[in-house]
């Protein structure tokens, strides 16, 4: 099971480090070569880089397509953090507003629904007024 598809293919030495892998582009693999790789190392990872031609064995390549899935679910759940997060900024800016624009309201409710706390607008519990 070795079939190439419209998104990419089997390969040898695409990288130096991994003597197998799938490729997506092996004309942009081939000039990233050239024009980023040590000059020294080029020819060398030009000749190896090559498409497998053999079958390779079909517990393999459903492996990779199973952690393509799961990389691309995962591409797709750190996107919708990121949404989520843009989206907490912007509540959390419009709360801190709300607060600003109603925290004298707010302190007046407190101190007639909260008589004698300690309160100090950080904490319930202040330092005593000696200790620095």
């Amino acid at each position: 099971m070795n079939a190439a598809t419209s998104k990419g293919f089997w390969a040898w030495h695409v990288h130096h480090g991994i003597l197998l892998e799938w490729c997506y582009d092996e004309q942009g693999r081939r000039d990233f070569i050239d024009n980023h790789k040590p000059p020294e190392e080029r020819e060398l990872r030009q000749r190896l880089f090559k498409k497998v031609q053999g079958e390779l064995p079909e517990a393999y390549v459903k492996a990779r397509e199973a952690d393509d899935k799961a990389g691309e679910a995962y591409v797709k759940a750190g996107e919708a953090y990121d949404k989520a997060g843009e989206a907490y900024v912007k509540a959390r800016e419009a709360y801190d507003k709300a607060w600003e624009a109603c925290k004298e309201e707010i302190l007046a409710l407190h101190a007639k629904e909260c008589p004698n706390c300690p309160w100090d607008g950080e904490t319930i519990f202040p330092k005593p007024k000696d200790v620095k």
